[in-house]
């Protein structure tokens, strides 16, 4: 057997793959889409994950608050303390959501990233 006659299985598995792909009737992975159906359910899927984000927020915030009073008595306050830090919290995971949408999940932003990377590499320490 010679080295050239031996089959690459990586590119044997890609264009199965493709082949499995087309037959499902999906297309392959950066092809462009024929109708603007997935862009719709993106859009959807994001706004209720916004809206559902806040209301579970405030919710939370209001059970805790509740849960709080009358475990301690001090009806309103608790109520009215967590209401106001669910709705803070609410706010903040709405603010995550939007400010992170043109990124893959776990990733930051790359201006956020070589500003880490130049920290690291400068390694100077302005504490003494």
């Amino acid at each position: 057997m010679d080295e050239r006659d031996t089959r690459d299985p990586l590119r044997d598995l890609g264009q199965r793959l493709d082949a499995a792909r087309r037959g499902q009737g999906r297309p392959a992975p950066g092809a462009p889409s024929d109708s603007g159906v997935s862009e719709a359910r993106a859009a959807l899927s994001l706004g209720l994950r916004i809206g559902l984000e806040l209301v579970v927020a405030v919710a939370v915030g209001l059970g805790i608050g509740w849960a709080f009073d009358r475990w301690l008595g001090t009806r309103p306050w608790g109520l009215i303390l967590f209401l106001f830090l669910g709705i803070g919290a609410g706010m903040l995971n709405v603010y995550r959501a939007v400010s992170g949408m043109g990124m893959a999940m776990g990733y930051k932003s790359t201006n956020q990233r070589s500003a880490g990377a130049a920290k690291q590499v400068d390694g100077s320490d302005d504490e003494d």
